[in-house]
């Protein structure tokens, strides 16, 4: 099943940024703009970009984080999309985003790596062991008081789109991706602190924000 899915990951990121635009009405970039906003991000972070697809929020953060130590991980586990994130990269010559193939449920990163972990539409997609284990990859990985921001697709108001959109989340995730994709601030709130949905200028979007909070050891010392 896993090489199934990065073949088909491979082959979908000759469509990927089409399907995004027409999905979410971005084509002026408006929504990951919005993201990388919010994340709150700023020159000399070192910022962590999972399910980058062609690594266009990537990118962007890359801009956001520029300074003495600022740096973008973009992670993707399909050959395929990390490959369109490259070309995109050496044309924007981009050289603090650096591009890693790996599995979000088994991130090679070390413990409080990071100030910001981000995520755009592809939270949904991943099975439910995959999403739970990457959920506590990004708290692990988060430095103490980082924070994670992703982006996923609003519910569709129209009926036909709306049953599209539950085939494709069972079809390519989990049955219970439904009911994650309902109110993702249950499951998020059982990784992180401070959870919020906001939602996003075009109206098919939302943003989820949230804040890890890592335990304190206890002071040994007397």
């Amino acid at each position: 099943m896993g090489r199934l899915r990065r073949f088909y990951y491979d082959v979908f990121s000759n469509f990927y940024d089409l399907i995004i635009d027409l999905h979410a009405s971005d084509r002026s970039a408006a929504l990951r703009r919005f993201l990388v906003d919010s994340s709150g991000m700023k020159p000399g972070d070192q910022v962590l970009d999972i399910c980058t697809g062609t690594g266009s929020v990537a990118l962007m953060a890359g801009v956001a984080v520029e300074g003495p130590g600022g740096q973008v991980v973009a992670l993707d586990f399909s050959h395929g999309m990390l490959k369109k994130a490259r070309r995109k990269r050496v044309a924007k010559g981009r050289e603090n985003v650096h591009l890693v193939q790996a599995d979000v449920s088994r991130m090679p990163f070390a413990d409080n790596r990071f100030d910001c972990v981000t995520c755009s539409h592809a939270m949904y997609e991943l099975t439910e062991t995959s999403r739970k284990k990457g959920l506590a990859e990004i708290n692990r990985v988060l430095k103490n008081n980082g924070s994670f921001v992703m982006m996923e697709h609003e519910i569709p108001e129209k009926p036909l789109v709306r049953f599209l959109y539950y085939v494709r989340l069972t079809t390519m995730g989990s049955r219970k991706n439904r009911g994650f994709a309902t109110d993702e601030r249950t499951e998020l709130r059982s990784y992180f602190s401070d959870v919020v949905k906001i939602p996003s200028p075009t109206g098919r979007s939302k943003l989820l924000s949230a804040t890890t909070k890592k335990a304190v050891a206890p002071n040994l010392q007397k």
